[in-house]
């Protein structure tokens, strides 16, 4: 299958902004090929495929010079870094704040029987409802404030970084903080991508590859 072209909305290469943020998810993991929920830290590592994909996003998207890498903590976020950071000689800071959502309740249940509820929370926290928390788990308003720490961090000390992070967290944090035209944007397939500028403390979606490497 032919990979999707990113889509430019502002190159991130001439646009006047104070720092680039590449939003990556991880790659296919091992949880997620075996359809379970996995969101407690250290998690699953990536298939061999999910290897692959690391592999060439990290072929793909290494030559755009970051200043730094930064992962979740859970393990397939953290292969997928190491991609990059075996490539580029860089190494890679782990930010608890980037992890995927907690799943709470529906940790290590099959995502077949617990994707429904679980999303259904997380689409009542892209509507503005942050008081509402996963069962046994986080809160709207504790993810937001977690994620923002982890993104004000990186870009306080890096003008162009890498981040991986999961798919559902990405989705989230963009959906409340990044101005999108589309939301299709914000749905990443494994390795898929954002490229997000920040300017006078506000965001933008620069290039968007939902469809991954």
């Amino acid at each position: 299958m032919g990979q999707r072209p990113a889509a430019t909305l502002g190159s991130p290469r001439s646009a006047v902004v104070e720092s680039t943020v590449t939003l990556l998810r991880h790659g296919e993991s091992m949880a997620s090929a075996a359809g379970l929920v996995s969101t407690a830290i250290p998690g699953q590592g990536l298939t061999g495929v999910g290897h692959g994909q690391a592999q060439r996003a990290a072929t793909g998207l290494a030559t755009r010079g970051f200043d730094a890498i930064y992962s979740s903590p859970l393990a397939r976020a953290r292969e997928t870094a190491d991609a990059f950071a075996l490539l580029t000689g860089a190494s890679v800071t782990t930010l608890d704040g980037l992890a995927e959502v907690t799943a709470g309740d529906y940790e290590g249940e099959p995502a077949s029987a617990v994707a429904e509820p679980f999303r259904a929370v997380l689409d009542e926290w892209v509507r503005g409802a942050l008081d509402v928390r996963v069962p046994g788990g986080e809160s709207g308003a504790e993810f937001l404030a977690r994620m923002d720490a982890a993104l004000a961090q990186i870009t306080a000390v890096a003008s162009t970084s890498l981040v991986v992070s999961h798919g559902e967290a990405i989705r989230c944090w963009a959906t409340l903080r990044v101005p999108v035209p589309n939301a299709d944007d914000l749905q990443l397939g494994y390795t898929g991508y954002l490229t997000l500028g920040r300017n006078y403390g506000q965001w933008q979606l620069l290039e968007s590859m939902p469809s991954g490497w």
